[in-house]
């Protein structure tokens, strides 16, 4: 009979805090890139302090390759936070104010890799030019690079990270984001990004988790939730603009999400909607529209065409997932 190996990171937490108690359930294997998404306060950095160390659990485990990390259970001992092997970018960032840039970002290596590594980690930071400064001098999204860099110089199974690019220039997240996924990959480890921006964490996870009020509501691909939500509440967090109720079904409604809606009747392809127009606002390069079924209720729609607010329009919501409470 074949044994089952464990799986790189194994979670079953439940952390009692004043507002909410938290808990989760997951497994994660080599290579798996999981983002957690939810409003502030949900419990996304609980989870994440508490796979590190920092938060003591009221219940349940942690196990990194099968060893006790947090928690308790029978005949094993938990490992001491230096022997975990786990890597963390917090916020508020913090940096060792005494250390120039370049020896924050060396601090966690235990084993030299020579200055060359160092080097090149710095380049891709973009930091070469800071390597000498100290944090006092730096920005916050000069400070978030440093943090990232020290949590990837060293030896990692697990890279946890919480907000770590949201004070980094829009241009430079895209290579500061790879540079975390190549290194995560390179290491055979598995990574977590907590994260209340739901394009940061499809562009950085494989794997997607909702959570509200301390709880996860659903985890799936990261492109699979969002078309796909369990719930209501899921498909609210994120982004379906209105609810239109499913005919003679109580408790169920077609999520209307604005990024899946257009123009003209194709009831082939989804739901067709007909109201006025309630108002319209400018949104980057499109329109945002407020828009009234016929059932009287009102969802949110992105245009290319800006309708005037009276008019009734005919639009086409494509497939939308029918959801409950």
């Amino acid at each position: 009979m074949s044994v089952a190996l464990p799986a790189l990171l194994e979670v079953d937490l439940r952390v009692e805090r004043r507002a909410v108690t938290v808990q989760a359930g997951f497994r994660l294997e080599a290579g798996d890139r999981l983002a957690i998404f939810g409003t502030s306060g949900a419990g996304k950095t609980t989870i994440l302090e508490s796979i590190a160390g920092l938060t003591p659990l009221s219940g349940g485990s942690v196990r990194i390759e099968g060893r006790l990390v947090a928690g308790k259970l029978k005949g094993q001992t938990a490992l001491a936070p230096r022997d975990r092997q786990v890597a963390i970018v917090r916020q508020p960032t913090t940096l060792f104010p005494h250390l120039t840039v370049e020896q924050n970002v060396a601090y966690g290596v235990r084993h030299s890799p020579g200055r060359d590594h160092v080097a090149e980690l710095l380049e891709r930071l973009g930091l070469t030019v800071l390597a000498r400064a100290r944090g006092a001098a730096l920005s916050g999204g000069q400070r978030q690079r440093v943090a990232l860099g020290r949590a990837l110089a060293g030896p990692f199974r697990v890279l946890l990270l919480d907000e770590p690019l949201s004070a980094v220039d829009l241009d430079a997240r895209e290579a500061l984001r790879l540079l975390a996924i190549e290194t995560s990959l390179a290491r055979g480890a598995a990574g977590i990004l907590v994260t209340h921006d739901l394009a940061e964490a499809q562009a950085f996870a494989d794997k997607l988790g909702i959570i509200d009020s301390g709880r996860l509501l659903q985890m799936g691909g990261a492109h699979e939730v969002v078309l796909s939500p369990v719930s209501r509440r899921v498909a609210e967090l994120v982004g379906y603009g209105g609810f239109i109720p499913v005919p003679l079904t109580a408790g169920r409604w077609h999520a209307i999400h604005p990024d899946r809606v257009i123009l003209g009747s194709r009831p082939e392809r989804g739901l067709v909607l007909t109201g006025p127009v309630i108002s319209t606002r400018p949104f980057g390069a499109r329109y945002e529209c407020t828009v009234s079924d016929r059932s009287g209720e009102h969802f949110t729609v992105h245009l290319d065409e800006a309708p005037p607010a009276g008019e009734v329009w005919m639009m086409t919501a494509l497939d939308p997932p029918v959801v409950g409470a």
